[in-house]
């Protein structure tokens, strides 16, 4: 029997799990923050089930993390690292690893499960982008993109800044020139994608400077 806490409703709307359900005030502080656009309740099989609706993030919105944005930072290397070591899937580890880390990154199971084979830039080659890279702008993209077509430029500049730190420390985004620079050290390349992400993104939403 599957449990609430992992459905959606095929929309990118998630049911509250029972975690979230127990939080009420973390759920509150997100909502007064503008992160979640509702909290709804539907019948589901007779059932009421409540769900949280994900509000995309513009250019002038700011949330309130309620903790030091340097930990968040810090722990977002910490769970790419790990990740990436445990499990392989540098995409997917990048994806997972924000979405454990930063409290306005949802833990949208469609959003992990579409990074499953981003890796190693999604050819048997790695001449294309490297995973973690990939993973990272779709994180950045659910964040602040769109639902429908319409302004991308504010997705574009942070996903840019990353790529800043990428070519200065590796030469190039792509798998094979990541993978030699660093060394084939995978979990190093997902914890520093994961770190450079989190920082872009606060220093975006938050008043972190």
């Amino acid at each position: 029997m599957t449990s609430h806490k992992e459905k959606t409703d095929g929309t990118g709307r998630l049911f509250l799990n029972e975690a979230l359900q127990k939080n009420r005030r973390e759920v509150l502080r997100l909502a007064g923050a503008g992160v979640l656009g509702a909290l709804v309740t539907t019948q589901v099989g007779g059932a009421q089930v409540r769900r949280v609706k994900f509000k995309v993030l513009g250019e002038n919105d700011r949330v309130d993390i309620g903790e030091s944005a340097q930990q968040i930072i810090e722990k977002a290397y910490k769970n790419g690292h790990e990740l990436e070591k445990k499990h392989g899937g540098c995409a997917r580890c990048t994806v997972a690893a924000l979405q454990r880390s930063i409290g306005f990154v949802p833990e949208h199971r469609g959003l992990f499960r579409a990074a499953s084979c981003l890796d190693g830039g999604a050819t048997p080659h790695g001449v294309q982008n490297c995973g973690a890279f990939t993973g990272l702008g779709m994180v950045i993209g659910w964040i602040c993109g769109n639902e429908t077509f319409g302004d991308t430029r504010l997705s574009h500049k942070l996903i840019r800044k990353v790529y800043e730190w990428f070519e200065a420390e590796y030469g190039s985004v792509l798998c094979k020139d990541v993978r030699t620079k660093a060394n084939k050290d995978c979990p190093k390349v997902v914890g520093t994608a994961a770190k450079w992400t989190a920082e872009v993104l606060l220093r975006q939403f938050t008043d972190y400077e």
